[in-house]
């Protein structure tokens, strides 16, 4: 299918990412690397890679990088809707366990993990040329693995390979120094949002009953979808429990929560609610239908862990409900063993969701924690790499085949208490020997999905 920067720009006018769209081709004409920012709804992660994809040659291939297997196919079928296609065509996506490409597909979106092993298995990345970090603020410890791979592969073997870092909110000045690239900023699309703040801080074994009473309360006061943000599954279906039980919602009485994990919730209102769980380990169609637009006379509730913060689109939400909270995988150096720790978001994190709020009109947005406790918020996410168990990248790097995993041009560089203590772990189980070298054992384990 041949389409040009202005035939998209034309039809996706209304996004402000369309205004931009002539300088990120222009920038990637002159720079091997690009970093662009862009608030979410501003478009950047649907309509750029087609108008980039249009300044391409006859066969040139994009790689897109989303953290999120939902964001991956939801982007990816919203592009092709763009051209009138259908996924699989000129665009496509693959995600663990599921892939929908043909031999006419142009932009890949995939997985993180997905990426490093197509890097293992073929460095060169032979007919792509340009690989798309999105939502790359999220710093996942194979969002930085990947790029770092990518970087060594441009360096060495495809200098004219492209890299382009896009996020809605980043330390783009830094990223910008460390890969020698300019940046590109686009405005958003915001209405206002109106702030409310919790009396007392919520006592977190306490979040799902507090978010479920915060939502009646929003759900009588206001208008529109309402978007709940709690840390886990086991927040979501107590949530969810909560809320479907509800006389102040008025259920029907022939609704009740009997599916383990929770579907969805129909309930007899004036307006016609309907109640969705989000989180990673629904199915797709249950995922789809979380994500869906609501219809004329309906609303909904979404109750959603931060899947929903940046990558995906949720229409009609004009009410946030915040916990303020989220799930961290927390790596014990001592023990060796990686746990789920309840912890605090960051004011970046804060100020997504929040967003959420202010897509389709004037917004409001419940935060579960009081004014005074905000100040004590961490301003940014740290990138999961200072903090993970390293092993899985070590065997990945030397399965890539680099020895020494600190060789690589990382953005944030790995703690080497944590990358000695992997390369002694991988040692004892025969994947790699006393040099850092992968051995045929650590070949096998490295090309295990998991």
């Amino acid at each position: 299918m041949t389409f040009s920067t202005q035939d998209i720009t034309k039809k996706c006018a209304s996004l402000p990412a369309s205004l931009i769209a002539d300088d990120v081709n222009s920038a990637l004409q002159t720079h091997h690397s690009l970093v662009i920012t862009a608030p979410p709804g501003a478009g950047k992660s649907t309509l750029l890679p087609l108008t980039i994809l249009s300044s391409l040659g006859d066969g040139e291939k994009i790689l897109m990088l989303e953290p999120r297997r939902l964001a991956a196919r939801q982007i990816a079928e919203r592009m092709a809707q763009i051209l009138g296609e259908t996924v699989g065509e000129t665009v496509g996506y693959r995600v663990r366990f599921e892939s929908k490409v043909s031999k006419r597909t142009r932009i890949e979106v995939l997985t993180e993990g997905i990426l490093t092993r197509m890097l293992v298995d073929d460095a060169t990345l032979d007919g792509v040329s340009i690989v798309i970090f999105d939502e790359f603020h999220e710093r996942s410890i194979n969002s930085d693995l990947a790029l770092a791979l990518t970087r060594q592969a441009q360096e060495i073997i495809r200098p004219d390979l492209k890299i382009v870092i896009m996020s809605a909110t980043i330390d783009a000045c830094g990223i910008c120094a460390a890969l020698k690239a300019p940046l590109i900023e686009s405005e958003g699309r915001m209405f206002p949002v109106e702030l409310h703040y919790a009396d007392e801080d919520t006592d977190p074994r306490d979040i799902a009953a507090v978010a479920a009473s915060t939502t009646m309360e929003a759900y009588r006061k206001h208008e529109g979808d309402i978007l709940v943000f709690l840390p886990g599954q086991a927040e979501i279906e107590r949530c969810f429990e909560l809320l479907s039980n509800s006389q102040h919602l008025n259920p029907s009485p022939s609704q009740h929560l009997n599916t383990t994990p929770p579907h969805h919730i129909t309930t007899t209102t004036p307006h016609h609610l309907t109640i969705h769980p989000l989180y990673g380990n629904l199915s797709p169609e249950n995922q789809r239908r979380a994500i869906a637009p609501s219809a004329p006379g309906e609303r909904k509730i979404v109750i959603a862990t931060p899947i929903a913060e940046t990558s995906i689109t949720i229409e009609g939400v004009r009410v946030v409900i915040d916990s303020g909270l989220c799930r961290q995988v927390v790596f014990d150096v001592r023990t060796g063993l990686s746990h789920l720790q309840t912890v605090r978001i960051s004011m970046d994190m804060a100020t997504q969701r929040m967003g959420r709020a202010g897509r389709v009109a004037e917004g409001v947005c419940y935060r579960l924690w009081t004014k005074a406790s905000e100040h004590l918020m961490a301003e940014q996410r740290k990138p999961e790499i200072e903090e993970a168990d390293l092993a899985p990248m070590v065997l990945d790097t030397a399965a890539f085949g680099e020895s020494n995993a600190e060789a690589l041009p990382w953005l944030t560089m790995p703690p080497r208490a944590g990358v000695f203590k992997a390369k002694e772990l991988l040692m004892s189980l025969g994947a790699i020997d006393e040099n850092g070298n992968i051995t045929p054992i650590g070949k096998r384990m490295a090309a295990l999905p998991c």
